[in-house]
């Protein structure tokens, strides 16, 4: 049956056949060789003994040109896969660090609205009562420690006891200084646990690549 190619497929066919002729022509036949090392003096076995280790030789040549592809190939897939693991590895953990620190940053907002409403009563009682408020009211804004501390002394204060706004709030800033305890040292060991996977091989290689920081600022 006779085959029938498109115009584009038999050009691509000639230039083939072209090339094949080619490198038929440039190549040189053994006989010629054999002859012409006769001419030289060159024994014709020898010739053939030369002819067989250059032969090997450029197969050794291609069967390493073809390993270290090989082992390019393994190192470039291994390569891949460390990334796609430590992406895996590292977002989850910077997801948890940014989960904690919002929580953390949220029950800090909840205190802090508790602050407007703490400063309204300080206006409404005794004046010792005013001043004991407004040393809670600076150290909620900026000593966390020592604001836990006062609330649990004014917790204790039979004046406060008795005044049911007074010690509802209390119970509140309390509860609140619980809460953002509680979820500080949740994000602390969200920081740890990130901390310690981006310093563990091979995350450490692939970490300043994929733009993840080594440390949680």
């Amino acid at each position: 049956m006779d085959k029938r190619l498109d115009p584009e497929k038999a050009q691509e066919v000639i230039q083939e056949a072209v090339r094949l002729q080619q490198e038929h022509e440039s190549g040189i036949p053994q006989a010629v060789l054999e002859a012409s090392a006769e001419e030289m003096g060159v024994d014709p076995q020898h010739l053939r003994e030369a002819i067989r280790r250059v032969e090997e030789a450029q197969a050794r040549r291609a069967r390493l040109r073809m390993q270290i592809l090989i082992a390019t190939g393994v190192l470039v897939g291994l390569f891949l896969l460390n990334l796609l693991y430590s992406h895996s590895v590292l977002n989850r953990a910077w997801s948890e660090v940014r989960y904690y620190r919002a929580q953390v940053e949220n029950v800090i907002q909840r205190r802090e609205s508790l602050i407007p409403r703490l400063e309204a009563l300080s206006q409404q009682v005794s004046a010792q009562q005013r001043a004991q408020l407004e040393a809670l009211i600076r150290a909620l804004k900026s000593n966390p420690e020592q604001a836990q501390a006062l609330v649990l002394q004014l917790q204790s204060d039979p004046a406060f006891r008795n005044d049911w706004m007074l010690s509802r709030l209390m119970d509140e800033i309390a509860g609140s200084e619980n809460r953002i305890a509680v979820e500080r040292k949740r994000y602390l060991e969200a920081v740890a646990r990130y901390e310690q996977k981006a310093r563990q091989f091979p995350i450490n290689l692939a970490r300043p690549i994929l733009g993840y920081p080594k440390q949680v600022e």
